[in-house]
């Protein structure tokens, strides 16, 4: 429990705005106590300054018994609380009076002398401890004479000592319920890491995907944190099915041909010694490992394109090359089941691109669209220079692909249910994705304008 607390980030943040409270308070209090003991301070050498002035005056007009009258009739707790001496130009009292609870080693303290003409009234303090301060106005006449009145500086112990009790009675409470205000407030700002880290823990323990973190819509980086990791988990959930939907689908397309190649070799080893068998049999142990190559070759050129990793040795090239390629390689099939390959490109359009790879791309998408046209149908290759680049298009009037599917046909092994009867791996479509993704560009597909389907191919422009 101690160790809980001690890692609890909630607790640590209520510890730190304790700490910043209780300094911002220290500094604040520091200075406000300073300046009211500065304020004291300058209105007793004030009134100190004001005093020796007044006595200087009653001085001047005769002698230093004028000035003994004048302190002995003056009657007021300020002067009966100060100290005044008048000091001949040889250094002797002339006139000393004292108040009642001052004693003779305060009186050695305040200082005389030498005579010095710097200023007329001169005020200074004499610190005794750190709560008993003493004042002292020396009023210095041209002729050597000189009078000291002091003060002992009581009135700021007594002022500020209730205020510095006050502060930290007053101190110690607010300090209390910052801290419980700290906790609070931190407990329910770290409130979406606790509900992360329980979403981490359970998808640890259980294996549970669909987990996510509870989001209760509020706002700020916490927040997007939550949601982006809940997009995250959404896209790892997506990943790992359909991984496994490929794995499922690759151990079903790899057992048929695997089993066929092990019948065949099982019947030319079990063969009466005809070479002709013997040879047939070995053909279609080669036929049926090139397929199992070739879906081994597709899956990893697909990997490799996902991944960033597919090597293009980018050309300059005219799209309208790679149509015409496409066409004259697949004529005779088409031609085969009265297809129509047309071609609409009136203008050249030119890319940076991998003649090899891009070519493969349109060759796949040639291929998928005759297969899935029915005889007599038309199969229309259209190349345009748009705004945002070139545009190759791949339209048929066959029967199209439902809306549902459209995003599954560029998943790996993905056979819909109208491909079933074809001969085919599965491959096809999602290495053309691949391969326009590694050039930069997006492939999609919807509905060709006389029904049917139709794929477009944005590459970016030529540098």
């Amino acid at each position: 429990m101690l160790e809980r607390l001690r890692q609890s980030l909630a607790l640590r943040l209520a510890l730190q705005y304790a700490a910043v409270f209780a300094l911002s308070a220290g500094v604040l209090f520091g200075f406000l106590y300073w300046t009211l003991a500065e304020s004291l301070n300058a209105r007793e050498l004030a009134a100190l300054e004001r005093q020796v002035r007044a006595l200087a005056t009653a001085f001047g007009r005769g002698s230093a018994m004028d000035v003994a009258a004048r302190v002995k009739n003056d009657l007021s707790p300020e002067m009966s609380a100060s100290f005044v001496r008048l000091l001949s130009p040889d250094g002797r009292t002339a006139f000393q009076k004292l108040p009642d609870d001052w004693i003779e080693t305060q009186i050695q303290t305040i200082p005389f002398g030498p005579y010095t003409l710097n200023q007329e009234v001169r005020t200074e303090r004499i610190p005794q401890n750190a709560l008993r301060d003493y004042s002292v106005a020396t009023y210095q006449w041209p002729t050597g004479w000189q009078l000291q009145v002091g003060r002992l500086l009581d009135s700021k112990p007594v002022l500020l000592a209730p205020l510095k009790r006050a502060f930290v009675t007053a101190g110690a409470g607010a300090l209390v319920l910052a801290f419980a205000a700290g906790i609070v407030l931190a407990w329910r700002a770290t409130r979406p890491l606790r509900a992360l880290s329980a979403t981490a823990r359970r998808i640890l323990e259980t294996g549970d995907l669909a987990a996510r973190v509870p989001s209760a819509g509020a706002r700020g980086e916490l927040a997007t944190l939550v949601t982006q990791l809940n997009t995250l988990l959404d896209k790892n959930a997506t990943h790992v099915r359909v991984l496994r939907e490929t794995l499922d689908n690759l151990a079903h397309d790899l057992r048929t041909p695997l089993t066929r190649l092990r019948g065949t070799a099982e019947l030319a080893l079990g063969d009466n010694g005809n070479p002709a068998e013997a040879r047939e049999a070995l053909a279609d142990c080669v036929d049926e490992s090139d397929r199992v190559l070739h879906l081994l070759e597709a899956l990893l050129d697909i990997s490799a394109a996902e991944a960033g990793a597919l090597k293009l040795n980018r050309d300059r090239l005219d799209l309208r090359s790679l149509t015409e390629r496409a066409v004259d390689l697949y004529k005779e099939v088409a031609e085969e089941k009265n297809i129509t390959l047309t071609l609409d490109q009136p203008d050249a359009v030119e890319c940076d691109a991998d003649a090899i790879r891009l070519g493969q791309a349109v060759n796949n998408l040639v291929d998928n669209a005759i297969k899935y046209t029915p005889a007599g149908g038309r199969v229309t290759l259209t190349t345009r220079l748009k705004p945002g680049g070139p545009v190759l298009t791949v339209a048929d009037n066959g029967p199209g692909v439902p809306a549902s599917e459209r995003e599954a046909v560029f998943r790996r092994l993905y056979r819909g249910d109208s491909s079933r009867s074809q001969r085919g791996l599965g491959l096809g479509l999602s290495l053309v994705k691949a391969i326009v993704e590694a050039h930069g560009g997006v492939i999609t597909l919807d509905d060709a304008p006389g029904g049917g389907a139709r794929f477009i191919v944005r590459i970016p422009s030529a540098a």
